[in-house]
């Protein structure tokens, strides 16, 4: 056997090998850890463009400059158990796209389908897919499709390209201090949304089938374009779209991103009472749940973005400030603690 034959088969025999001890060295679900991703990802890329805003801790998106604009591309993979999962994905590059400074023009959909997945279910895959771009006023316009033995779910991966003749991405790098944060609409919308179409039966047992419904119809706030418009019309500095990690894991991504401190009153972070009641259901914690449909922005006036927001019909509210040091503070009434790395998203503990 060569070299490369060799060194094929170890990396093979390893990861399925990690796949069947259970309690060792593999990896976390969800996010990679900051340090893995820096360590073993980042680190590994040696070749740079200079045209290029490549990856880095807190940017959703890539860009390439042109004369006339700069291209923008956000990528999310996800394992489709249910429909619902591939619109989460194509809101999700579109937002990320959209909170760049940026609008999605088209999204590339990559599709590996396990052997035994019927021709149907493919089709209403796709009908959610088309459905999501509809609200972005995008479509898809290529990718890829292969049947595999190596997957048991459907693995998506959608890719948001858009373009914009803005300066900058409003991305962490942009943060200063002394600057207010703002939160839109309200955490942990999309897990919530998806909880309720998801696992209406289990609902069922305490809560009312309107209640369920309106938790459901969070969806239709998904996208976060109109918001992003109004900040960035505002003189907004940066904007986060909340997605996988929730607000938790957005606050700590741009505040390590731009190497700033925070000081956050939790109160003040906007949520719905459905999320409160359901999270509590399911005993996890909304302030680290999928958050699709919500918006971070650092600006220099939180409370006159707030009040523009309010003229568009967009709840929002200041949960705090950037701060000079390094401390990551939240505040709870006369408690305080700090904010911890991202942790795994609460949706894999409801079985995601």
């Amino acid at each position: 056997m060569g070299k490369q034959r060799e060194k094929e088969y170890g990396f093979r025999l390893l990861f399925r090998l990690k796949q069947e001890v259970r309690g060792g060295q593999g990896m976390r679900k969800g996010k990679l850890q900051q340090s893995v991703l820096v360590r073993s990802v980042f680190k590994m890329l040696g070749q740079k463009r200079e045209d290029a805003a490549g990856p880095a801790v807190g940017r959703g998106v890539s860009a390439l400059a042109g004369e006339k604009e700069t291209q923008v591309f956000s990528c999310a993979p996800v394992l489709v158990k249910d429909p619902e999962d591939a619109v989460l994905a194509v809101c999700r590059v579109c937002n990320s796209v959209a909170a760049a400074g940026a609008s999605a023009k088209g999204v590339l959909v990559s599709l590996m389908l396990p052997e035994a997945m019927e021709e149907k279910n493919l089709k209403e895959l796709m009908r959610a897919v088309d459905g999501a771009c509809v609200r972005y006023g995008t479509a898809v316009i290529g990718g890829h499709t292969e049947v595999t033995d190596g997957v048991l779910y459907p693995v998506l991966t959608v890719t948001a390209a858009g373009g914009t003749t803005r300066a900058g991405l409003f991305d962490p790098s942009c943060v200063t201090a002394d600057l207010d944060l703002v939160v839109t609409k309200g955490i942990a919308l999309g897990a919530v949304s998806y909880l309720a179409k998801t696992r209406r039966d289990e609902l069922l047992t305490r809560f009312s089938p309107g209640f369920i419904h309106g938790a459901a119809d969070f969806s239709e706030d998904y996208s976060v374009c109109r918001e992003a418009e109004i900040a960035i019309g505002h003189g907004a500095a940066a904007m986060q779209d909340l997605s996988e990690g929730g607000i938790f894991g957005a606050l700590w991504e741009i505040a390590d991103g731009a190497g700033i401190g925070l000081d956050v009153a939790l109160k003040r972070i906007p949520i719905q009472q459905e999320t409160v009641e359901i999270c509590e259901f399911f005993g996890v914690n909304p302030y680290q749940m999928l958050s699709t449909g919500a918006l971070l922005i650092a600006a220099a006036d939180g409370e006159g973005l707030v009040q523009k927001m309010a003229l568009e019909g967009i709840p929002s509210a200041v949960i705090g400030r950037t701060t000079s040091g390094k401390e990551r503070i939240l505040r709870n009434g006369e408690e305080v603690r700090y904010l911890d790395k991202p942790q795994m998203d609460e949706m894999y503990r409801v079985g995601r």
